[in-house]
């Protein structure tokens, strides 16, 4: 099954909105693609959004938005919220911002009036992106956005605010959740363990009931909680080896 992709639409412009969330459905019906749209016509409703911790992969962002502007709330994002995973792409009637949005990293800028072929040609894009990035975890490290593949990653482990990343060269750290961390590793080939530790099962040597061994002897518990989704894990694997 295709992984499930959040799409956001914010302008303005209800009838901008309603044509661009038909083309986005088109493309995923066409390419049986699982997206999910939600449309805001103000850019403070879109960053309210973000806020309460909706996630989004990608979304379309008019720029000429009254009070919160498309690259106030790009900036808001990228450097209040500290979110660079989400792709923007910028939309609008004019084509003189490219220098006012060079701090926002965009993924592209769409001038209307909006076609099928413009749309569809960034949803390829993105597309092509999140294949690409999917086997990457990403977490920042003071102001700098830091990069792991994930089969270097062999756990992780939380310290209070902190996680640790163990790699086979070595430990990182940087301040969050597994909440977070959860988000981007899922179905990839991790699993949680207990509420402090998420494994790498490539990197798991050993299965006990209550605990694993890691390659390097590393042993790690299983708490209660998790013991069960464990079993059946192992049992469902085992079936299909």
């Amino acid at each position: 099954m295709a992984e499930l992709k959040r799409i956001a639409i914010c302008d303005d412009e209800i009838g901008t909105c309603s044509d661009l969330e038909k083309i986005v459905l088109d493309f995923a019906d066409r390419r049986a693609l699982q997206i999910e749209t939600e449309v805001f016509y103000s850019g403070e409703a879109f960053y309210r959004s973000i806020q309460e911790q909706c996630l989004y992969d990608l979304c379309f962002l008019d720029i000429q938005l009254l009070e919160m502007d498309g690259v106030q709330v790009g900036k808001q994002i990228r450097e209040q919220l500290g979110n660079d995973k989400i792709s923007i792409v910028y939309i609008s009637s004019k084509e003189t911002y490219a220098m006012s949005l060079f701090q926002v990293r965009p993924l592209d800028f769409l001038v209307k009036p909006l076609t099928k072929e413009k749309v569809a040609a960034v949803l390829e894009q993105f597309i092509r992106l999140s294949e690409a990035n999917k086997n990457e975890f990403y977490y920042h490290a003071g102001k700098s956005v830091c990069r792991l593949y994930l089969d270097e990653i062999h756990y992780f482990a939380c310290n209070g605010r902190k996680i640790e990343i163990y790699t086979g060269s070595g430990q990182k750290e940087f301040y969050g959740a597994m909440r977070e961390v959860w988000e981007q590793v899922e179905g990839k080939g991790f699993w949680i363990i207990h509420k402090s530790y998420i494994v790498n099962t490539a990197f798991v040597s050993v299965y006990h009931y209550d605990s694993v061994q890691m390659t390097d002897g590393t042993r790690l518990p299983i708490s209660q909680k998790y013991r069960k989704a464990m079993k059946e894990n192992l049992t469902e694997r085992y079936q299909r080896g």
